[in-house]
């Protein structure tokens, strides 16, 4: 299963875009830690082998509760051990308080971190400052040292809103030229998009398309997740079930509280909305959590109609009940951003294909590279 433990609703920044609710200084105390940990493994030994388990650390910003997240850790570490659990550990951090001390143990402790950095500077200050309205970018980017390279246990995490989205393609470039190999483009969807905005948006797409174009030109290790995702489901002719969510089901996230709710993306303010199903006091909420489940999906009519549909994204419950209010009916903006996306990867795998760059044929064809 994947679990994710929300540490604390505090945050030293204020993006404009967040999702993660208002900030206040409330924080997970050490049982619900450990509590959260040990319904993690009971969930995962109930559902049998394969035994795997994800446990990842989100907030607010999880490194201000540094003490707690390495003793959670070890905890956790003492548990799958003693279960012969497979485990992966995760954090999502937005990397100002991140030193060396802070990498070295996460290194070691096998993390694969997330850093929220917007690209340059500019496109970074137009929507990620600290609470008093100074620039964060340069406290971010001191991050980077740690996570450069194609091997690199991490990722770049861009979050593009029509404040910054002009700088799409400067800012995919002043990663690559950094030395970071593996980004992440995630939008925010819940906003207004104006026609220009969605022209932006396109262009600074195709432009982070030509350099990911450049780096397997190098040839060098280089993944921009929508070109990859999208080029992977035009290989296997669509979305395979294990490369989707479990939403509620295999996947959920902890609140600081103890709630439970199908994904970190709902837990906001932690205040057990109707997307809260359970505690892990008191365990699921089994007939209102099945109830969530069985409403899992996509019910617009457009959508069964579309030659796409097996590549696109309309599956993902927090996207679609943030944007729509119900976690089975897709939003147009998530629409235009799936297409958009899929012809652009068409479009880069089309180029690579053709002039039979080796790179590319052994990440996503390798028996014809073979």
């Amino acid at each position: 299963m994947d679990f994710t433990l929300c540490l604390t609703h505090d945050c030293n920044l204020r993006c404009k875009y967040c999702y993660a609710g208002p900030k206040f200084k409330r924080r997970m105390p050490w049982r619900v830690a450990k509590r959260g940990i040990d319904f993690a493994v009971e969930h995962t030994l109930k559902q049998g082998p394969p035994l795997e388990i994800q446990v990842g650390f989100f907030g607010g910003e999880p490194l201000l509760e540094w003490p707690t997240l390495q003793r959670a850790t070890e905890y956790l570490e003492k548990q799958v051990e003693k279960h012969e659990i497979v485990l992966k550990r995760t954090l999502t951090t937005n990397a100002t308080l991140l030193k060396e001390e802070h990498a070295k143990w996460l290194g070691a402790h096998d993390f694969y971190v997330g850093l929220s950095i917007d690209g340059n500077r500019t496109m970074h200050d137009a929507t990620r400052r600290f609470r008093n309205g100074r620039s964060s970018h340069a406290h971010s980017c001191r991050a980077l040292q740690y996570y450069r390279g194609p091997n690199a246990k991490g990722e770049v995490i861009v979050t593009i809103d029509p404040d910054n989205v002009q700088h799409i393609g400067d800012s995919v470039r002043w990663l690559s030229n950094q030395d970071i190999c593996n980004i992440a483009l995630n939008p925010n969807f819940c906003t207004e998009w104006s026609d220009e905005a969605q022209a932006l948006w396109r262009k600074g797409y195709e432009e982070a398309a030509e350099v990911y174009i450049e780096n397997f030109r190098r040839p060098r290790n280089f993944r921009i997740d929508f070109i990859d995702g999208k080029i992977k489901t035009r290989v296997q002719k669509g979305y395979r079930s294990c490369d989707k969510c479990n939403f509620g089901e295999k996947e959920i996230a902890i609140s600081a509280k103890g709630n439970i709710y199908p994904c970190e993306r709902l837990v906001a303010g932690d205040d057990k909305g109707e997307m809260c199903i359970g505690n892990i006091f008191d365990g699921f909420d089994k007939a209102y959590r099945l109830k969530i489940l069985k409403r899992r999906g996509n019910i617009n009519l457009e959508c069964r109609e579309c030659a796409l549909r097996e590549r696109c994204m309309n599956w993902c419950g927090c996207i679609n009940y943030a944007t729509t209010g119900a976690i089975d009916y897709v939003d147009g903006i998530v629409c235009l951003h799936e297409q958009m996306t899929i012809e652009i990867a068409d479009e880069v795998a089309a180029e690579l294909y053709a002039e039979a760059n080796p790179y590319f044929l052994a990440k996503f064809y390798p028996e014809k590279e073979n």
